[in-house]
């Protein structure tokens, strides 16, 4: 009976890379779309905030470690969910990037990056050639969100909620540290991931009670 459910839950690995390239084709869209605008077309988002926070070169380490916990370790929550909670998940992911994307373009914004980035920063940049005109929501914060959220409501373990929602905080900070986003940019992000993860738990909800009734 494990075999089976194994079986039946590598099926689900195509799905997630779908979801991958979709973020990656969403990114350089809005990238590719914004940069044909004029610099007067770009909202400013800058803050006191931002004026408070350093560039911290180091952080890159956490930064970056994000996209290795995005696809790796928060990866995690596809093998404890259910089908039906997969299935909305799913959907809850597609939502999220579409509609950052939606509002990235809606409300184009051009990162703070400084004048001289860290070097792996700059290789980084250079190897996936990244633009700075993907804002408005952080995209990075909201995918750690998301599944930090997924994960410490899935799971009972002390630890692994310590650690998703550590990495969640983690990376939203270095997001700013390495000027990577605006204040503004990095809290819609969190919002955006939070919103949807509400969406998930509120179809859950409203699935189960269709099924009360159903049954009543």
């Amino acid at each position: 009976m494990k075999a089976v459910c194994s079986t039946a839950r590598l099926k689900r690995l195509p799905i997630i890379l779908g979801i991958v390239v979709l973020h990656g084709g969403a990114y350089y869209t809005v990238n590719a779309l914004n940069s044909l605008r004029p610099p007067s077309a770009f909202v400013k988002f800058h803050t006191l905030v931002d004026g408070w926070i350093p560039f911290v070169g180091w952080t890159w380490i956490i930064y970056y470690l994000g996209d290795v916990y995005i696809t790796i370790w928060a990866s995690l929550i596809v093998w404890k969910l259910s089908d039906r909670e997969f299935r909305k998940v799913v959907y809850s992911y597609i939502g999220m990037i579409l509609s950052g994307a939606f509002i990235q373009l809606a409300v184009p914004g051009k990162a703070p990056w400084p004048n001289h980035l860290n070097g792996a920063q700059t290789f980084i940049h250079n190897l996936i050639s990244m633009k700075p005109y993907a804002c408005l929501p952080s995209m990075h914060v909201a995918l750690t969100v998301l599944p930090a959220c997924l994960l410490f409501s899935s799971f009972r373990s002390t630890w692994v909620r310590a650690i998703s929602t550590g990495m969640a905080v983690l990376i939203t900070i270095t997001t700013l540290t390495m000027k990577e986003h605006f204040f503004v940019d990095a809290l819609t992000g969190v919002l955006h991931g939070l919103v949807f993860f509400g969406l998930w738990r509120l179809s859950l909800k409203a699935r189960l009670q269709r099924e009360q009734e159903e049954l009543g």
